[in-house]
């Protein structure tokens, strides 16, 4: 939705500002008055590149990417912005990577609190690629997966059996160490990261 509006207020920033520029050079060729309403042009196409950037990058992700299915298991906070005064969630599932070995991953689904649009249990089509995880929000479904229970159970991770690697928060741009194949937050700011 903050997509559809943000490209609303581009179109009408575009539009405006280049009709009154029109105007303006039509009646006093080029002044002043033509290049304070190319501002809100120029302000209105920025609005349109930053929300097609992300959305080119999350098609690459499915064109590109390596497709799992996998088991909705949990909900993290996702604390790059809040929602009336809430984190928004992201959502935790878990999948056998291609070579059976149980992975999880925190997809980007930055959704209110209270809203059950991935409920826990439900299967969903994901998509990696270069450590980078992408989904597809019609994908959810109520089917039964191989090896489903291993998915679901709540076993501790063992950390002597799984390799660390050095990460940077894309939040907040702290280095730390974390396990390859499982989300980890990050002890600094609390975002969830996913290191391949």
């Amino acid at each position: 939705m903050a997509k559809v509006i943000l490209g609303c207020m581009g179109a009408f920033y575009i539009v405006l500002g280049g009709g009154i520029a029109l105007v303006f050079y039509l009646a006093d060729g080029m002044s002043i008055g033509v290049i304070i309403p190319l501002i809100f042009v120029i302000i209105g196409i920025g609005m349109l590149i930053g929300i097609t950037i992300p959305s080119i990058k999350k098609s690459a992700i499915k064109r590109n990417g390596t497709k799992y299915s996998g088991k909705i298991y949990g909900y993290v906070n996702n604390t790059s912005f809040m929602l009336n005064g809430a984190y928004t969630l992201n959502t935790k599932v878990h999948y056998f990577d291609n070579k059976g070995i149980e992975r999880e991953a925190i997809l980007p689904t930055s959704f209110a609190r209270g809203s059950n649009q991935y409920p826990i249990g439900m299967t969903i089509d994901i998509y990696e690629y270069q450590g980078k995880y992408g989904y597809d929000p019609k994908s959810v479904r109520n089917q039964i997966l191989p090896r489903e229970e291993e998915l679901m159970d709540n076993k501790p991770i063992d950390m002597n059996s799984v390799q660390t690697l050095a990460v940077t928060c894309p939040n907040c741009s702290a280095s730390f160490h974390a396990a390859i194949g499982y989300a980890n937050n990050c002890p600094y700011c609390g975002s969830a990261i996913n290191p391949k």
